[in-house]
């Protein structure tokens, strides 16, 4: 079996520790949540894959990225299982291709040059698996991410202040320390308000486990 580097180990350590912290121990979330914290204990090499046909991404950052320290700072800020993601997060952040949404289009601001995102576990991420896809997404001040929807069931720990919207349900601010779960194809968003907003977001993509 193939260790894993110990930076995105301790990263990965880190973030299901958060993410089983702030969720209720009973329901549909926390069954979600401990559903990926079993399949990451396989190896890249052990878990399902479709290699891809691009060439590795090398890492990169948008102009946006400038936001990541200030929003990792009031993380650390908050202290416990939050300050600890937020420097196990910073371990990696480096190594990262950071990229905008498919659907951005130049000229569509403040979206376009406001946000950013970064696959860490899942397809042409740090560790490449199809069976669960982890990643960070980042808003500059005062920028809405669109509606969007997928099939996989998804779970945001917030390293930042920010509101999430879901369809039937309006806007809600879960705070560091709370969390956003996402079911199968409902409508969803998130902006930030004065300050980034900086999360990192889990999606369990097959029943396979």
């Amino acid at each position: 079996m193939t260790e894993r580097p110990r930076d995105l180990q301790a990263f990965l350590d880190r973030s299901q520790a958060a993410m089983l912290a702030c969720l209720p121990q009973t329901g549909e979330p926390i069954r979600v949540a401990r559903r990926i914290d079993e399949g990451l204990r396989l190896s890249a090499d052990q878990a399902p894959r479709t290699p891809s046909r691009l060439p590795a991404r090398l890492p990169a950052r948008l102009p946006v990225c400038d936001y990541i320290e200030p929003a990792l700072a009031r993380a650390r800020g908050q202290g416990g299982v939050i300050a600890e993601l937020a420097d196990a997060f910073a371990g990696i952040e480096r190594q990262l291709y950071w990229e905008r949404r498919w659907t951005a289009k130049a000229g569509d601001e403040p979206f376009f040059s406001g946000h950013a995102n970064a696959t860490i576990i899942g397809p042409d991420g740090l560790e490449e698996r199809d069976d669960i896809w982890i990643g960070v997404s980042l808003l500059a001040p005062g920028v809405r991410y669109p509606d969007h929807h997928h099939p996989p069931q998804e779970i945001y720990v917030p390293l930042s202040p920010g509101e999430w919207f879901q369809g039937g349900r309006g806007w809600q601010e879960p705070g560091m320390g709370g969390f956003v779960y996402n079911t199968s194809d409902i409508v969803h968003a998130m902006r930030s308000g004065d300050h980034p907003l900086l999360a990192i977001w889990s999606l369990w993509v097959t029943d396979r486990v």
